[in-house]
């Protein structure tokens, strides 16, 4: 039957983004990340990931973070999805990673105005907060086949709302920089959305 797809799940959820610069010319001056999974191999869990001067061997004193309630399953995101993806294959700071397993996560949500991921850490003393403010475009829908995928060994469907603007907060201050407007999936889009219902699948 046609539209039905038979294979191995490895992870279903929502996985939206934050793309910063601090001049339209250079390159990315942060990075960041929220993932919700509802089903995988390693279970269910939260966590947010955010790197700054992500292609700078950078200091202690950068914000390079992944934050989590499941640190085996973000361990593998990280691993074997991230570091795939295109803008993440050269970030030196996925190797300088402040990995935490002590994440208590919170969400705001009054979509299309605004959607709100955080996450706090006692260790750490650190809270996160990723904003995406006013998705005001149409829905974006996507269906990639495994040879447009990132990986190149899943096909993924995804729900994408772009959003006019976007801040990544570290203790209430943002980190520098905004989102740029790209080509994104055949129509353009600031560097910033929600991304639903995002699921990868290794088809038999």
């Amino acid at each position: 039957m046609n539209g039905i797809k038979t294979g191995t799940l490895d992870w279903t959820g929502d996985n939206p983004f934050i793309y910063l610069k601090t001049d339209p010319d250079q390159d990315w001056s942060s990075l960041s990340l929220y993932f919700r999974i509802a089903s995988s191999e390693y279970g269910s869990g939260q966590a947010i990931l955010v790197l700054d001067k992500p292609y700078e061997e950078g200091d202690e004193s950068d914000t390079r973070w992944l934050i989590t309630d499941n640190l085996p399953l973000a361990e593998y995101l990280v691993r074997d999805f991230v570091r795939h993806f295109g803008l993440f294959r050269k970030a030196l700071a996925l190797d300088k990673l402040k990995v935490l397993g002590d994440g208590v996560f919170q969400t705001v949500n009054r979509f299309p105005e605004l959607v709100t991921e955080s996450v706090s850490s006692a260790s750490a003393g650190v809270n996160i907060a990723l904003q995406w403010h006013q998705m005001t475009q149409p829905a974006i829908c996507v269906d990639l086949p495994q040879s447009q995928t990132q990986t190149q060994k899943h096909e993924m469907m995804c729900v994408f709302h772009p959003a006019q603007e976007a801040k990544v907060l570290i203790n209430g201050t943002p980190l520098a920089g905004s989102t740029i407007e790209r080509d994104f999936n055949g129509t353009r889009a600031q560097s910033a959305s929600l991304a639903n219902s995002e699921t990868w699948v290794r088809v038999a």
